[in-house]
C-alpha cells in the first residue's frame, strides 16, 4: 500500500474535442501507478477511436466499449472493471491537476484507516477559472472526520453549495465500496446519481479526510447532458428525488435528512426553471412554458411541500428572488430572471 494502484474511471460520450486534454491530464500525473479505464458509452463521434489510440500509447489505459446507456452505466462499468485499491471518477470533458494522485497517495500513507478522501473543484468557464463557489468551507489543509461526523457529511451532501455532492471529487477505497454496495444507482440521472452516491459514500464511512486542494477542474459546458433544454429531464429529476427520499427514509436520522432534502429540491426547481422551462433556447411560447412549469409543481406533492416549507434565508439573493416568484406563481418573471442569468454568463460572469 506504499504505492497503491489508483483506478481512474472516465466515461466518454460526445466529448471528442475535450477528451484528449482530460486523458493527458491523467497520464501526465507525477504519480505513475495508475489504471485508467476509458469507457466509450457508444459515443457516435470519435471518442471510441481516441480511447483506443491512448490504449496503444500507454499500457496503463484500458478501454471498455459498450452500448449507450448513460453516465451511470458508464461509471458502473468502469467501477466493475477496476482493479485498484482506490478509485475515482473524471468526466471526459474535465481535467485534473498534475499532482493530484501524488498528493492523494501521501494522504493515504498518513491516514491508512480512511475510506473516503475528498477535495475541491475549480469551475472552468471558457478561459476563466472560478474558485470559492460551491465548495467545502474549511480552511485547514487536512481535516479528518469519523463516526457521527461522517453522517453529518452525508447530510451536507444535500446542501446546495457544500461542494461535496459530486462523485468526481472523491477517492474511495474499493473494498469499502464493495462491502457497502457503494456504486451508482442505475435508476438515477441528471445529477441525482451524484447526490445519492456521495451521500452513501460518507454515511457508511469509518473515516473521511478532506484535502484543501483544487484537484479537479469542472468544465462549465452549456451543451452538456444535464443542461440540455428537455422537459423529460425534469421528470428524471423528480423521479430521482423520489428514490433519494426513499433511501433517506431508511436512515435513523431521516427527519434531519428530509429537511435538508426539501431545501435541495427547491434549488433543483430553480435550476429546472433556469435551464429548461425558461432557458433562452426554449422555443415554446411563454404561455406554454408557464403552463408546463405550473403543472410540474402542481402534479408533484414533494415539490409543493419543499417550496412551502424551505427556508429562504439560507439562499443567496438571486435565488431568494427567484423562489419568491415561484412561491407566488409569478412565473412570467422567471423568463426575465433566466434571460438575465444567461446574458451574464455570456459576459463571463458565473452566476448560477
Amino acid at each position: 500500500m506504499s504505492s497503491p494502484l489508483i483506478s481512474i474511471i472516465v466515461p466518454c460520450y460526445r466529448v471528442e474535442q475535450y477528451l484528449p486534454k482530460c486523458v493527458d491530464s491523467i497520464l501526465s500525473q507525477s504519480y505513475r501507478n495508475l489504471e485508467v479505464l476509458l469507457v466509450d458509452d457508444g459515443s457516435p463521434d470519435n471518442c471510441g477511436k481516441i480511447c483506443d489510440d491512448y490504449a496503444l500509447m500507454d499500457g496503463r489505459v484500458k478501454v471498455i466499449h459498450k452500448e449507450n446507456g448513460g453516465l451511470v452505466s458508464s461509471r458502473n462499468a468502469g467501477w466493475e472493471a477496476a482493479t485498484g485499491e482506490w478509485f475515482t471518477f473524471v468526466d471526459g470533458d474535465d481535467w485534473v491537476s498534475p499532482d493530484m494522485c501524488e498528493k492523494l497517495t501521501v494522504a493515504i500513507k498518513h491516514n491508512p484507516d480512511t475510506d473516503v478522501f475528498f477535495w475541491k473543484l475549480a469551475f472552468e468557464l471558457e478561459n476563466k477559472t472560478i474558485k470559492g463557489k460551491f465548495e467545502w468551507r474549511e480552511e485547514n489543509n487536512v481535516i479528518d472526520y469519523s463516526g457521527q461526523e461522517c453522517i453529518e457529511l452525508a447530510k451536507k451532501v444535500l446542501d446546495y453549495d457544500s461542494g461535496i455532492s459530486s462523485a468526481c471529487n472523491k477517492l474511495i477505497r474499493r473494498d469499502y465500496s464493495v462491502k457497502n454496495g457503494i456504486f451508482h444507482n442505475p435508476s438515477l440521472r441528471q445529477g441525482i446519481e451524484g447526490y445519492d452516491y456521495s451521500m452513501r459514500s460518507f454515511y457508511y464511512a469509518r473515516k473521511a479526510v478532506y484535502l484543501n486542494e483544487y484537484f479537479y477542474h469542472y468544465r462549465y459546458n452549456e451543451d452538456s447532458i444535464s443542461k440540455s433544454v428537455n422537459y423529460k429531464n425534469s421528470e428524471y429529476i423528480v423521479d430521482g428525488f423520489k428514490v433519494l427520499k426513499d433511501q433517506i427514509s431508511e436512515f435513523p436520522e431521516k427527519e434531519d435528512f428530509g429537511e435538508i432534502l426539501n431545501q435541495r429540491i427547491c434549488y433543483s426547481v430553480i435550476a429546472m426553471a433556469m435551464n429548461c422551462y425558461y432557458h433562452p433556447n426554449n422555443k415554446d411560447s411563454l404561455k406554454v412554458r408557464n403552463h408546463l412549469f405550473s403543472e410540474l409543481i402542481q402534479n408533484t406533492p414533494m415539490i409543493r411541500e419543499a417550496i412551502k416549507t424551505s427556508k429562504l434565508n439560507v439562499m443567496d439573493k438571486n435565488r431568494k428572488i427567484t423562489m419568491f416568484f415561484i412561491r407566488h406563481k409569478l412565473y412570467m418573471m422567471l423568463d426575465v430572471v433566466s434571460k438575465t442569468k444567461h446574458w451574464l454568463l455570456s459576459l463571463g460572469y458565473y452566476n448560477y
